[in-house]
């Protein structure tokens, strides 16, 4: 799918740099994309989805985390064992979903991930 026309966006950029953008600088990205001004509906999807793309890799690192110390300390630490190899396997994922997010959007290509696309319109439905 093609980029729409230039028209609003935010900060007058073009409408693949701005997704690019809010792909390429993270959470921040998304946000500044997201609240910066414009319409074009390319950009506000591609701010939305960075946004729940970063904000579910915080968040899973983060009860991960939770779970594995909570386990340490019940003296489950076979269990713990298992940090290092699953975060691994997601930064894997995530670096990998972040080149292609990027890449894609400058190319001006509409990028949709499968399970996040589905949180994103969740979330941002109304906004977007």
């Amino acid at each position: 799918m093609q980029t729409q026309p230039t028209t609003d966006t935010p900060f007058g950029l073009d409408a693949n740099v701005a997704a690019g953008l809010a792909y390429l600088l993270g959470l921040v990205g998304g946000v500044v994309m997201l609240l910066g001004g414009g319409t074009n509906k390319f950009v506000r999807w591609a701010a939305a989805q960075s946004i729940t793309l970063w904000g579910g890799y915080i968040a899973l690192m983060i009860v991960i985390n939770i779970v594995l110390s909570m386990l340490s300390l019940l003296h489950l630490g076979v269990f713990v064992l298992l940090y290092f190899p699953l975060t691994m396997l997601i930064g894997l994922l995530m670096l990998i979903a972040w080149l292609y997010t990027f890449i894609t959007a400058f190319q001006g290509k509409e990028v949709r991930l499968p399970v996040v696309a589905d949180w994103t319109t969740r979330f941002f439905g109304s906004m977007l």
